[in-house]
């Protein structure tokens, strides 16, 4: 008996071994966390389309056109670039990388003639391929000098945040529309906010990085947020 005790013993820290060496294999292979990896460029390219004005169509020398673009892209948009040949001639950065990005660029034509326009869109420093705009420009016969005129701004990016105050810390009160024209009521010190008034009548202020302005703008009274 025992005889039978001890082997019963013995085949129970034999058991009590086998079970300790599991425990301790089991936290490895458990706690191993694989590594994430970065998302991955899926090697695309943003996509750029000129919606106005169109290719052959005339403009006057001397006046602003306002070039309208639509652009895709899968990850997201940072910025539009409107060119002359290999000049850049605007620049729009987009408020935020963005999937669905429109854009008003501006550009005023000094000579007449043949001009030839293009637009690259960039997802940081993926470009698309040019979207290509041919204008005809000639000069208006009789054509007089605009007067000075109250200042109003065009909003020229998609969904514009319209704030409380002149800087992106404060509420943001509304998103405006592409094209959405603005009376500017004032601006800061520095000229890098504008306070504006919708057709509504909302008032609130807008960053001058994603308007085009028009009129006597400089003479906008400055003004306290």
């Amino acid at each position: 008996m025992l005889r039978c005790a001890a082997l019963s013993l013995a085949c129970l820290m034999l058991c009590a071994a086998a079970l300790a060496c599991n425990l301790l294999s089991v936290p490895e292979a458990a706690t191993a966390v694989p590594t994430a990896a970065p998302p991955a460029d899926d090697g695309s390219r943003p996509q750029v389309v000129i919606e106005a004005p169109l290719s052959g169509a005339q403009v006057v020398a001397g006046e602003q056109l306002i070039i309208r673009v639509r652009a895709v892209d899968n990850i997201g948009i940072t910025r539009a670039e409107l060119r002359e040949g290999e000049r850049v001639v605007a620049i729009q950065p987009a408020p935020e990388p963005s999937r669905e990005f429109q854009a008003l660029l501006p550009y005023t034509p000094r000579q007449t003639g043949a001009l030839a326009l293009s637009v690259i869109v960039y997802r940081r420093a993926v470009a698309s391929e040019p979207a290509l705009l041919t204008l005809q420009v000639v000069t208006q016969a009789g054509a007089t000098q605009r007067a000075a005129q109250v200042c109003t701004a065009l909003v020229n990016v998609n969904t514009l945040n319209l704030r409380r105050g002149d800087s992106t810390n404060t509420e943001i009160v509304a998103k405006l529309a592409l094209g959405e024209r603005l009376s500017v009521l004032g601006r800061n010190a520095s000229a890098t906010w504008y306070r504006v008034q919708r057709a509504d009548g909302q008032i609130g202020w807008v960053s001058a990085q994603y308007i085009i302005p028009d009129g006597d703008c400089a003479s906008a009274p400055i003004v306290q947020p």
